[in-house]
């Protein structure tokens, strides 16, 4: 087969267009297939990204990236009934990490792909992907691209996976909430809806912070963020596709609640919604077969281990590797020897981070996580800082009736304790 271009990345966000960039510069011709109307258009704005994995791809020209605020302050927020109980970390000198918008952010990305001779075919629907003469043929609306390597940046549906016959849910189809547990093929508990809105609301400070949140998504598994900007604020939620089911409100109506909670007033710019992956390391999808890498949300890279959740850098680093593993396999000439990324995947931080977050992230698919475990803090803070003419309750005494109380047995608690220690 004659191809057309050494490797064909589909999906132009951040992993895309990562691997764009680290295969353009290993000297491959490169174009990237993406649906959107420019690069972020398809995203969901208003986020933090941790920018240790664009330093690393693009070194000192990470300086000019439109990014809004360092941030500097974390917070963390639990909510039940009336009660709220909340503590914040503070360091002023870090830049560990920026608040941005996507939109904005997305659209330079691209550009810096195309600066070095990368074309971003914009507005373009891959219909479909075949195996021909040891290569693959990208089908899409706009013709067909022949290539021996696709990189696949195309989201947490995985469609090229999916196309190739490589994802277990091999027939993908969007369903209203109310069937998904009858489709076999979709698998709900391993994905979330992310919910976003950016407000008018400048923030106090003239740095960042993030705000993360528990107990205010109306019963439904899952948490609220709040990330501040330069002249905005970002809110969401991220909400457990599973729990969704049967639920009366709709995603739009329960981050309208969340706002009127958060007490945030001010315009609203935007609303987005996005499928976000939610795999521990032993559930991931597969992320490599024959002329094929995934990337990003697609290969399932997103890690909450409590205290960081981390999308945005995975899909970077990842896109990277992808193309750097590109070059690797184009000048052996054996495209199908994909193995090559795997490795470098299991080198990097990527995998292993996952990995160590594994047994945590178990926490976030259970009830006790969203109800029992908050009800149970609240109600002994509320106790140990309330003063009466009875005698004073020592915390010992409290903690097991509140544990008893909220219907948490000692082995359960005990084995939740070591998951996140």
């Amino acid at each position: 087969m004659d191809y057309d271009v050494d490797v064909a990345v589909v999906g132009g966000g951040l992993a895309g267009i990562s691997a764009a960039i680290s295969a353009a510069k290993n000297g491959l011709s490169v174009i990237v297939l993406e649906r959107g109307e420019h690069s972020g258009s398809k995203n969901v704005s208003g986020g933090r990204m941790y920018i240790h994995s664009l330093k690393t791809l693009l070194g000192d020209r990470y300086r000019d990236a439109p990014l809004e605020l360092p941030i500097k302050k974390e917070t963390f927020e639990i909510y039940t009934g009336n009660n709220k109980a909340s503590f914040s970390f503070e360091n002023k000198e870090t830049e560990n990490s920026y608040s941005i918008l996507r939109s904005r952010f997305d659209a330079w990305f691209a550009s810096e792909a195309e600066n070095l001779g990368v074309p971003v075919s914009y507005s373009t629907l891959v219909s479909g992907i075949d195996r021909e003469d040891g290569g693959l043929v990208v089908k899409s609306d706009r013709g067909d691209i022949r290539t021996p390597l696709v990189i696949e940046s195309d989201g947490a549906a995985g469609f090229a996976s999916r196309y190739l016959g490589i994802r277990k849910e091999k027939a993908f189809k969007m369903q209203p909430v109310k069937n998904l547990q009858e489709n076999p093929d979709f698998m709900p508990k391993q994905f979330m809806v992310g919910v976003k809105e950016i407000v008018d609301k400048k923030p106090d400070a003239d740095y960042g912070e993030a705000k993360t949140i528990l107990g205010l998504s109306n019963g439904v598994k899952g948490g609220g963020f709040a990330y501040t900007n330069k002249d905005s604020t970002s809110i969401g939620l991220t909400l457990k596709l599973d729990s969704l089911e049967g639920h009366s409100e709709k995603a739009f109506d329960l981050i309208e609640d969340f706002r009127e909670k958060l007490g945030i007033e001010g315009k609203l710019l935007e609303y987005s919604a996005h499928l976000i992956p939610f795999y521990r390391f032993e559930t991931l999808p597969a992320r490599y077969a024959d002329n094929l890498m995934v990337t990003g949300d697609a290969a399932g890279f997103l890690i909450n281990d409590g205290f960081t959740i981390r999308g945005m850098d995975n899909a970077i680093e990842s896109g990277r590797l992808a193309g750097e593993a590109a070059k690797k396999i184009t000048d052996s000439g054996d495209f199908k020897d994909t193995y090559i990324y795997e490795q470098m995947l299991e080198n990097s931080f990527i995998l292993k981070d996952m990995k160590a977050a594994s047994r945590i992230s178990t926490l976030f698919g259970n009830e006790r996580t969203f109800d029992a475990y908050p009800k149970m803090m609240a109600g002994v803070l509320e106790r140990m800082f309330t003063v009466t003419d009875n005698p004073r309750e020592n915390i010992k005494s409290v903690l097991m009736d509140e544990i008893k109380k909220n219907n948490i047995g000692y082995y359960t608690l005990l084995q939740d304790m070591l998951k996140v220690i």
